[in-house]
């Protein structure tokens, strides 16, 4: 057989291979992975780094720039000239230049400064290095700080302002201000400079409300981001650095920020995931082509593996084919160790199946001798001699009595379970019956083919059973009610002293298991309960036929404690007959009842199935209780029939009047008047009684009634007509027009004006 055809053909050898090859893959590929994850992260982490290094390095920038301006403050309020500026109170053209050329000055040494200026706000006075205009704005008396910063655009330049107010008063407008310009081109081409290797990154400082300072896009500046996603997390950190993954416009980016130590500014880096790993996705690549070539190699050595460890299975499959010489199978379905197990245990199985038949005849044969034992007939069966003689020497007595066990309410109990559930439960009966008489007898069951009867074969030293025997079976009764919630009752047949006399003990058994009749479900019946059914009916008792024409009178009159009471005293009459009596006195009662109302199921199309049950369920009682609750539930169904068709009498009436009313109002909506008490007149009953009535049985009030019909000749109105809504309420009864407002509103949930405008969309 070739490598390929057992690849398809055997399902352990292709599950073998399949199972090494794919333990290699999941090997490899999750080592790959998870090199690749952390190397991944790694990398991140080292990007991330850097990157906070570079915005650090901004910050420093920045402070040192926030140093340099407190210095050239320091250094402006140190000088003669512009302390004569600041506190002149006249306007002196020879101060303001001496104090313009000191700025100069000080411009030229700092390069970064794009423009120096001092304001006197006493005389006006304002020079300026750069010549831009003055600002009116800085004179503001709500000044909080002698310090203040903000970005500002005058005359096409961006620049970065810090504003000093040398004297400040809390109750006075500000008397000079110091304004140093920083150019915004300076923080940017320093945060290029630094950033220049990283492509497609974008690096900007903000202040605390989320306004750009600086942005390596110019067009950026002094626009606000407090409203990005990645802003608002940044201004909400409470550290002073960090870095987290957002994603910006559907892409995924790095962002990272530094916070300035002495301004309130952040310098934030924003960088796409993409160029981070850009050399991760050229590993990721690399790595998945070595995975394939591991996969490769790893897939030719499951094969090798595989071949070694199957090579006996495959020996045993060959001799197993030659042997069984069967076709070849079906490719992709063979399970060798499926046919290896079928090849070695069918003969086993054979010899089981073969044992087991064996067992099961010889069980029926035993358990069909003893039933046929029982009812007589043994002579029928086709069993061997020795195993006559085996039974003969196992029912050795000397007295042999035999219990019966009957299910109480077997209909329902038929019905409540499947057959095969009604088997196990009597399985169950019967081990326990066998288990609590094994204890004190010896005992052999009898299977018979009545279901709701089990039998077994009582083998005492005595002719009469002891009182012993009779709490042993009150014991197996209760055991029986607590674990299944089933009601046995028991009867013990009279004792013979051999197996050809056991059918009738069994007679005898069935004869007093009628005595449940009287004794009622759960009994214990033998002789010394009165006889049971072997009681000779006494030529006193008569059938008790006033009791039935009471009966009859009393259903057609519907009187149902007249009923029950002939009930009972029927039973009482039974209770004083035998067995055979009761059963056929309830059977002619039955029987008498149902011919006396029979039309019921003529005239008033009833189903006569209601009736004719009775007659065959009380062949089936098994208690004085069933037969008074069979002829209570009939007499009461016929009782229920009769006042039924007189209810309908009535009903039909009632519908009449109704109807009648009904018309009356939708022919008389229209008038103001309208009302139960004239619908009730009209009718010719009191209003009270119309107005019951008609709730009873049409569900609503008749003012309920009279608005719906008003209401739905309304809507009618308002979608087919251009009559004011006063007029459409006259005409339908209702003259107020707000009255008629609300109630149309109520009923449809609208006005009647919005009404009209929907219908004249809908017809548009």
């Amino acid at each position: 057989m070739s490598f390929i055809r057992r690849i398809r053909q055997y399902r352990v050898y292709r599950r073998m291979v399949l199972g090494y090859l794919s333990l290699l893959v999941l090997s490899i590929t999750l080592l790959s992975v998870i090199l690749y994850v952390l190397f991944s992260s790694k990398a991140v982490q080292e990007i991330d780094r850097s990157s906070k290094q570079m915005l650090a390095q901004v910050s420093y920038t920045s402070n040192v720039v926030y140093g340099q301006v407190q210095d050239i403050t320091g250094q402006l309020l140190s000088d003669n000239e512009i302390i004569s500026f600041v506190y002149a109170t006249t306007d002196d053209k020879k101060v303001n230049y001496t104090a313009n050329l000191f700025l100069a000055r000080i411009q030229s040494v700092y390069p970064f400064i794009q423009n120096l200026s001092i304001y006197n706000f006493t005389t006006d006075a304002y020079i300026d290095t750069l010549g831009l205009p003055p600002d009116p704005g800085f004179a503001r008396k709500d000044e909080k700080s002698y310090f203040g910063f903000f970005p500002r655009e005058v005359n096409g330049l961006r620049l970065l302002t810090f504003k000093i107010v040398p004297e400040r008063s809390f109750t006075e407008a500000p008397k000079s201000a110091i304004v140093v310009d920083l150019d915004e081109r300076y923080l940017r081409n320093t945060m290029r400079n630094i950033s220049a290797s990283t492509k497609d990154s974008l690096t900007f400082v903000m202040d605390a409300s989320g306004t750009v300072l600086s942005h390596t896009s110019p067009e950026h500046f002094m626009e606000d981001f407090g409203q990005r996603a990645d802003v608002r997390r940044i201004l909400a950190e409470t550290s002073n650095q960090g870095s987290f993954v957002e994603r910006i416009d559907g892409q995924k980016h790095l962002v990272t920020f530094v916070k300035s130590a002495n301004l309130d500014w952040y310098f934030v880096s924003v960088r796409p995931y993409s160029e981070l790993i850009s050399n991760i996705y050229e590993l990721r690549n690399w790595t998945i082509v070595v995975v394939l070539l591991l996969i490769a190699a790893g897939a030719g050595i499951s094969l090798l593996l595989s071949g070694n460890i199957y090579n006996p299975i495959r020996k045993l499959m060959d001799k197993v084919s030659a042997s069984s010489g069967s076709r070849q199978p079906a490719l992709l379905r063979v399970d060798e160790y499926e046919m290896l197990t079928d090849a070695f245990t069918q003969t086993i199985e054979q010899a089981k199946t073969m044992e087991s038949t064996l067992r099961r005849s010889a069980r029926a044969l035993r358990d069909g001798y003893v039933a046929h034992l029982l009812k007589g007939d043994a002579s029928k069966t086709a069993v061997s001699p020795d195993m006559i003689r085996e039974w003969e020497s196992r029912l050795s007595g000397p007295y042999l009595t035999v219990l019966l066990f009957k299910l109480d309410e077997y209909r329902t109990f038929k019905t409540r379970h499947s057959a095969f559930d009604r088997g196990l439960l009597r399985f169950a009966i019967s081990n326990i019956a066998h288990e609590l008489l094994s204890r004190s007898y010896r005992i052999d069951a009898a299977h018979l083919e009545e279901e709701d009867e089990i039998a077994f074969i009582l083998q005492t030293d005595a002719p009469r059973p002891k009182d012993k025997l009779y709490l042993i079976l009150g014991e197996i009764q209760d055991t029986v009610r607590s674990y299944y919630r089933i009601s046995l009752s028991v009867s013990v047949g009279d004792p013979c002293e051999s197996t050809g006399e056991l059918s009738e003990a069994y007679k005898s058994a069935q004869s007093y298991m009628n005595a449940r009749l009287f004794l009622g479900h759960g009994c214990l019946a033998s002789r010394s309960t009165g006889e049971g059914g072997q009681r000779e009916p006494d030529s006193s008792i008569r059938y008790p036929a006033a009791i039935e024409k009471r009966l009859k009178e009393s259903v057609k009159l519907c009187n149902r404690a007249a009923i029950r009471a002939e009930i009972v005293l029927f039973r009482e009459q039974l209770e004083s007959g035998s067995y055979a009596q009761a059963m056929q006195y309830a059977s002619f009662l039955v029987l008498g009842v149902v011919k006396e109302f029979e039309y019921v199921t003529e005239w008033w199309s009833v189903d006569s199935e209601q009736l004719y049950r009775a007659v065959e369920d009380i062949r089936d009682v098994e208690t004085l209780d069933d037969v008074e609750r069979l002829l209570a539930g009939l007499c009461g169904r016929i009782a229920d029939i009769l006042e039924e068709n007189k209810r309908n009498t009535s009903v039909a009436k009632n519908a009449k009047i109704v109807e009648e009313i009904q018309r009356y109002v939708q022919e008389h909506y229209a008038e103001h008047g309208l009302s139960l008490e004239s619908a009730a007149d009209r009718a010719g009953f009191s209003s009270g009684y119309v107005g019951k009535l008609f709730k009873s049985m049409t569900g609503t009030t008749f003012n309920d009634f009279v608005t719906q019909v008003r209401m739905e000749r309304a809507k009618l109105l308002l979608a087919t007509t251009d009559e004011a809504v006063a007029q459409i309420g006259e005409q339908v009864g209702v003259y107020n027009v707000p009255y008629f407002t609300t109630l149309f509103k109520k009923k449809y949930g609208i006005t009647p004006t919005q009404y009209r405008e929907q219908a004249a969309r809908g017809k548009g």
